[in-house]
């Protein structure tokens, strides 16, 4: 998956912060899964996310992978008319796994896999025969995944680790349907039930606001280069709870 602020380069900073003891992980913001999926090698991994066409791609992946490689591969080739067309009539598919399908074909060729919220990408496409067979190849163990907000998901995993990716404070509208997961999102309360948590770390754009919101908290600051442009440097700290060690 190609998604806004994914963290595929970010693996071995956030990885090594995670302590070796943890046999479970709860990931409220499950996005693109970079973390989430390296997590699967040593811990069972529980990966949720409040947009439901994402769900709705992971869990027909993790059901059927070559039925939905098989489906994805009628798009192909896409021209620019139908990636607007498809991205036009998404909310209107009937069918998981037609709109699931739907969901990889758009997320691979728009604009930094802003997927319905953005256009399609100019150049470099992602949508390519190779991305199709990754697909239909991809295997995993120790996975699950279910449509929640990150209150109940939190709520219902007491004794798991927490691994939070939540939306960026910066005012773009890059998630969900025209930006809707994001523009809503509300910081304060992620940050109210957190200082109630331990045994959890968090990646966030650096900013003043979320040093203030958890200025009791151990935070690193940290490097890599983004997946979606290898020119951009990241911006973004790794919060801590107060239980773990630097």
């Amino acid at each position: 998956m190609r998604y806004p602020g994914g963290k595929s380069r970010a693996i071995k900073a956030i990885y090594s912060c995670i302590p070796a003891k943890e046999t479970k992980l709860c990931s409220p913001f499950l996005g693109g899964g970079s973390i989430e999926l390296a997590c699967t090698t040593r811990m069972q991994v529980y990966g949720y996310d409040i947009f439901s066409p994402l769900v709705d791609f992971w869990q027909v992946l993790l059901d059927n992978r070559e039925l939905l490689a098989d489906r994805v591969e009628r798009y192909y080739p896409l021209s620019r008319t139908k990636f607007y067309s498809l991205q036009k009539r998404y909310t209107h598919l009937k069918g998981k796994l037609e709109r699931a399908a739907a969901f990889f074909v758009l997320n691979r060729a728009s604009f930094s896999g802003t997927t319905l919220s953005g256009g399609m990408s100019p150049g470099h496409p992602r949508f390519t025969e190779s991305a199709i067979e990754r697909l239909r190849s991809f295997q995993v163990t120790n996975f699950e995944v279910g449509c929640a907000d990150f209150r109940e998901s939190i709520t219902k995993h007491t004794d798991a680790f927490l691994y939070l990716d939540p939306p960026y404070m910066n005012g773009h509208a890059l998630y969900g349907i025209n930006g809707d997961t994001h523009t809503d999102f509300n910081h304060q309360e992620l940050a109210d039930i957190l200082h109630k948590r331990e045994h959890w770390i968090m990646s966030y754009n650096d900013c003043t606001t979320i040093r203030e919101l958890y200025s009791d908290n151990p935070i690193l600051s940290i490097e890599w280069v983004y997946g979606m442009s290898k020119n951009k440097q990241s911006s973004e700290v790794l919060v801590l709870s107060k239980d773990l060690a630097i």
